[in-house]
């Protein structure tokens, strides 16, 4: 999940760049969600508001990116350190997604990244920029609770900014899980049938799974949803969990894709060890 803009500028500048950054993601959340209401009743208004969607997202995340590097170099050093960043990934994928025709699986993960940086930035600076007390109110009623003995209540902003708080560190950590297996197995999955289909371009296979080559190398919860969709998928076609329905040639064509997508990732994993495992060259 990206980050947000890190602390190198000074605390006028920052709470500017990151309000913006908050509201390039309200615009993902809002439209985002619109979006979804309106498509069973028609894609072409529910299209208006895909394509505000993700311009939010690229407002987000070039905010993040600028904040964090600065105006662009050119050197190695600095593309690398784009490269290996999240903030990047999103914002070109962001971008793919824009351009292209609007599909309706690829934007649930940033409506779901989205909703919870609105809820952290509400809660850690806009409730206590209007109320400056309820920081050290819920520090107070938070302490009493460790110690068992509860004696002071919240006020109405403490208890949404209590519950938001509650609320966000509860499902925080499963929604990046399910995050993660939606953009492995749902988004892979529908780009793949619309390719072979011609429903998409055939640019956005070899795109997207260089996004997600760079999100196994860099993510754990990513690696994590491809194991996640590796045990469901052996369950489901291969013996002895399989049902005596599932044909053998879509077991055998399985294990094959299967077998192959493992040693891509041991590649990436570990590229070195895969090179000492290369015949050597006779001299």
């Amino acid at each position: 999940m990206a980050q947000p803009a890190n602390q190198r500028a000074t605390t006028g500048e920052r709470l500017t760049a990151q309000f913006y950054w908050w509201i390039g993601h309200v615009m993902v959340l809002v439209f985002g969600t619109t979006y979804y209401a309106k498509r069973p009743f028609g894609w072409q208004t529910a299209n208006w508001y895909y394509t505000k969607a993700y311009m939010g997202a690229l407002m987000s995340y070039a905010i993040v990116i600028y904040k964090t590097y600065g105006p662009p170099q050119l050197n190695l050093a600095f593309l690398h350190r784009l490269i290996v960043d999240e903030n990047v990934e999103y914002l070109l994928l962001a971008f793919f997604w824009l351009m292209m025709k609007p599909m309706v699986v690829t934007l649930l993960p940033f409506v779901v990244f989205s909703l919870f940086h609105v809820i952290t930035y509400t809660r850690s600076t806009l409730i206590p920029a209007v109320f400056p007390g309820v920081t050290l109110e819920i520090q107070r009623v938070r302490q009493e609770e460790r110690s068992g003995t509860v004696r002071t209540g919240l006020s109405a902003a403490g208890r949404v900014s209590k519950y938001m708080g509650d609320w966000s560190s509860k499902y925080y950590s499963p929604a990046l899980r399910e995050v993660g297996v939606w953009e492995v197995a749902v988004v892979g999955a529908w780009i793949v049938l619309g390719a072979v289909t011609f429903q998409t371009p055939l640019l956005a296979p070899p795109f997207y799974f260089q996004f997600l080559r760079m999100r196994y190398a860099l993510s754990a919860p990513t690696r994590a949803a491809f194991r996640r969709v590796r045990g469901f998928l052996d369950k489901m076609l291969t013996p002895p969990s399989a049902s005596a329905s599932v044909p053998g040639l879509v077991t055998d064509s399985y294990i094959r894709v299967r077998d192959f997508l493992i040693k891509i990732g041991d590649v990436i994993m570990d590229p070195a060890a895969q090179q000492q495992q290369q015949p050597q060259p006779q001299r």
